[in-house]
C-alpha cells in the first residue's frame, strides 16, 4: 500500500496548495444541489456493476476542481452545456473501456495505480494530470487532505485510477493502430504550407446604409413588396417589440465645448482660457447656425450629418435610436434626456447647454408597452431598405475605386494606406487584421493587411471566402488588386496578393513527424469516439446498461431552470443516456484550462 512510502518523503508545499485551490473552487461553486438526497439505489447499471451517487460526485468534484476555470462556472454556462450530463457521460465511458481493456487480456492492478499517485500523476476525462511538477510525494496530505476533497477514500481512489490506466490503454491502442497514409500527410503538409497574404479594402454596407434616409412612401411599398417576410421577422424579433418600457426615438445635433486646460502657470493659463474662450464662442456661433437653419426648413438628420459632432450619431444624421430617457437614462448628458422628456415627437429642441457641449434634440417616436405589428413592420421594413441600399452604395464605391486604379490612380490616393503611419511605415508593420491609423476626418476606406494565413483557412479579418481565395492564388503578385468584387456578408471587398508562399519536398521532410503524430492523434481520437459510443449504444440496446429514471430525473437538474420555460416545459435536449459517450467529457474538456501545465 501507499502507506509503506509515508515517511520515504517530505515536501507537502503542492498538495497545500491544491487543496486550497480545490477547496476554494468547492465553496464558490457548491456539489450538485443533489448531492445528499438521491438515496441509495444506482444512478446507472452497467453489465451488473452500479455507477453510484459517490462515483458521480468523487467525477463531479474532480472536473469541477481541476479541468473547468472560474469563468466556465457560470452555472447557466453550466447548464447549456449540460455539464452534469457529461460528467455522468463520462464515468460510464471510463468503465466500458476498462471492462473492453479486461475482456482483451490487459490488466491493471492496485499496485499500477499507487505507481501513478507516487508520480504525482492523476488521471481525469482521459487527461494525464501532473500534480507535483517535480515536487516529492507527501502520503499525510494526501491521505488527510486531498482523498477528503474528492469524498473517496484511499482504496475507492485507487480504483477510480486503475480503471482510468486500463482505458488509456484501449485508447492508446486504438491510436497506436489509426494509419495515416502518404497522401494524407501531403494533403495536410499543402494545406498548412501554401500561405497567402493579401491586402484588402472593405467597404462596409453599414457604413453606406447610415447615409440612407427611406421615405414613408418607399417604407410602404416595401412593407407592401415584402410583408410575408418582414412578418416572419416579427414573428422572430417578438421580444424585441414587446413588454417595453417607455422609450424614445432620439436625434441630436451636437457641438462640443472646449475642454478647460492648464500650462502650470498664470501667464501660460491666461493664453489658454482666451484661446479657450475664442473657442467657445465658435462652438456657439455653429450650433447657433444648426437653429437658424433648423427654423429655415432645413432637416435635423442633414445638419446633423454635416455640423455634428458626435462620432457615433453624425454619420446617421444624429439619430440615436430608440432608448429610455427615464431611470438610469440614455447614456447621454441629462440635459438631453431632460430635454426630451418635453418634447412632442417631430419637434425640434432650441439649443440647449450642457457641460460637455450645445445641443439641438429631436425625438422621432414614442413607445411603451408591446408595439403594434403595423409599427413593427415599418421599422424593419426601414432597416431592411437602409441595409439594401446601403450594400448597392458600397458595391457602386468598390466599382468607382477599382474603375480610378484602372485609370492610373495609386493605392495612396484612394484609400487610407499605410503610409499614414508615417516615415518608414509599411503594409508589414500592421497588426494582423488591423488598420493603419488615420486622420478621423479622412473617411476613405481603409487599407489592410491579413497577414500569412493558410490556403484553406478562414481569412483574418475576413472569415471563409472560398472564392476570394481562389482568385488570389490563380492571380500575378505584381497585381495591386484583382479586378473583381467580392461580397463578404453585406460588405464589398477589393483585395490583392501582397505576398504567397509555397511548401516544398525539403519542408514536407522537416515537418513531416510532427504533422504524423498530430493527424494520428486528431484520427484516433474519432475512431476512439466512435467506438465506444457504439459500444454503449449497443450495449443499451441489449439492457445491459441502463438507468434508474427517477434518480436520473432528480440528477439533472438545474437551479438556474433555463431547461424549462415559464409554463414548465422542456426547451433544452433531455438527457439521453450514452448519446455523450466517447467524447471524454467533450464540453467539460475542450472548455477546461488545464489548472497544471504538464499533461499527458
Amino acid at each position: 500500500m501507499i502507506q509503506s512510502f509515508r515517511n520515504a518523503t517530505q515536501s507537502f508545499v503542492i498538495w497545500l496548495i491544491l487543496g486550497v485551490l480545490a477547496l476554494a473552487f468547492g465553496l464558490s461553486f457548491g456539489l450538485p444541489s443533489d448531492a445528499i438526497s438521491l438515496g441509495d439505489e444506482p444512478i446507472a447499471r452497467i453489465h451488473g456493476d452500479t455507477i453510484k451517487d459517490a462515483d458521480y460526485q468523487y467525477q463531479y468534484v474532480a472536473v469541477t476542481n481541476l479541468m473547468m476555470p472560474r469563468s466556465k462556472m457560470d452555472p447557466e454556462f453550466m447548464e447549456l452545456m449540460g455539464f452534469k450530463e457529461e460528467v455522468l457521460e463520462s464515468v460510464i465511458e471510463r468503465r466500458l473501456l476498462a471492462e473492453v481493456a479486461e475482456e482483451v487480456g490487459f490488466g491493471a492492478t492496485q499496485e499500477d495505480a499507487e505507481e501513478l499517485v507516487l508520480k504525482g500523476h492523476m488521471i481525469l476525462l482521459g487527461e494525464t494530470i501532473d500534480l507535483l511538477r517535480g515536487d516529492q510525494f507527501n502520503y499525510d496530505w494526501f491521505k488527510k487532505r486531498f482523498l477528503p476533497i474528492f469524498g473517496v477514500t484511499e482504496p475507492k481512489y485507487l480504483e477510480y485510477q486503475r480503471q482510468e490506466i486500463l482505458a488509456r490503454t484501449v485508447r492508446d491502442l486504438l491510436t497506436s493502430s489509426t494509419p495515416v497514409s502518404e497522401g494524407e500527410l501531403r494533403e495536410a503538409y499543402d494545406k498548412r504550407s501554401n500561405q497567402l497574404s493579401l491586402r484588402y479594402v472593405r467597404f462596409e454596407g453599414r457604413s453606406y446604409a447610415d447615409l440612407v434616409d427611406p421615405s414613408a412612401e418607399e417604407i410602404d411599398r416595401y412593407i407592401a413588396d415584402h410583408k410575408e417576410e418582414l412578418q416572419k421577422a416579427y414573428a422572430a424579433q417578438g421580444v424585441r417589440f414587446t413588454r417595453l418600457g417607455k422609450q424614445v426615438r432620439l436625434r441630436f445635433l451636437q457641438v462640443s465645448k472646449p475642454k478647460a486646460a492648464s500650462g502650470g502657470d498664470p501667464e501660460q493659463d491666461k493664453i489658454l482660457a482666451d484661446k479657450a474662450a475664442l473657442e467657445l464662442k465658435a462652438a456657439r456661433a455653429r450650433i447657433d447656425e444648426a437653429a437658424r437653419r433648423l427654423g429655415a426648413g432645413e432637416e435635423l438628420r442633414a445638419l446633423a450629418r454635416e455640423l455634428s459632432d458626435d462620432k457615433v450619431t453624425a454619420r446617421r444624421g444624429g439619430d440615436y435610436g430608440w432608448v429610455s430617457v427615464e431611470g438610469t437614462g440614455s447614456g447621454l448628458e441629462l440635459i438631453v434626456d431632460e430635454t426630451a422628456k418635453g418634447l412632442e415627437v417631430g419637434e425640434p429642441s432650441p439649443v440647449v447647454e450642457g457641460d460637455e457641449a450645445f445641443y439641438i434634440v429631436q425625438i422621432d417616436g414614442a413607445r411603451e408597452g408591446d408595439v403594434p405589428e403595423e409599427e413593427a413592420l415599418h421599422e424593419l421594413a426601414e432597416e431592411a431598405l437602409m441595409r439594401e441600399r446601403g450594400k448597392d452604395m458600397a458595391r457602386h464605391a468598390a466599382k468607382e475605386a477599382l474603375e480610378g486604379l484602372r485609370a492610373g490612380k495609386q493605392l495612396s490616393e484612394l484609400f487610407r494606406t499605410p503610409g499614414a503611419l508615417g516615415p518608414g511605415g509599411g503594409i508589414e508593420e500592421l497588426p494582423l487584421g488591423e488598420a493603419a491609423p488615420a486622420d478621423a476626418a479622412d473617411d476613405r476606406p481603409e487599407l489592410r493587411s491579413t497577414g500569412l494565413f493558410a490556403k484553406d483557412a478562414p481569412i483574418p479579418g475576413l472569415g471563409p471566402q472560398p472564392e476570394l481565395v481562389k482568385a488570389a492564388w490563380g492571380s500575378d503578385e505584381k497585381t495591386e488588386l484583382l479586378d473583381q468584387v467580392f461580397e463578404v456578408g453585406d460588405d464589398l471587398v477589393l483585395a490583392g496578393v501582397d505576398r504567397k508562399e509555397s511548401g516544398s519536398d525539403e519542408g514536407y521532410q522537416a515537418a513531416r513527424p510532427e504533422l504524423y503524430r498530430e493527424l494520428r492523434e486528431l484520427k484516433a481520437m474519432r475512431v476512439n469516439a466512435y467506438y465506444v459510443n457504439r459500444r454503449c449504444l449497443d450495449d443499451k440496446g441489449r439492457g445491459e446498461i441502463s438507468g434508474s429514471d427517477q434518480k436520473l430525473a432528480r440528477l439533472m437538474v438545474y437551479d438556474t431552470k433555463l431547461g424549462v420555460d415559464d409554463e414548465g416545459k422542456r426547451v433544452l435536449r433531455p438527457y439521453i443516456m450514452c448519446e455523450r459517450v466517447g467524447n471524454r467529457g467533450g464540453m467539460a474538456r475542450m472548455g477546461s484550462v488545464m489548472s497544471q501545465p504538464n499533461r499527458g
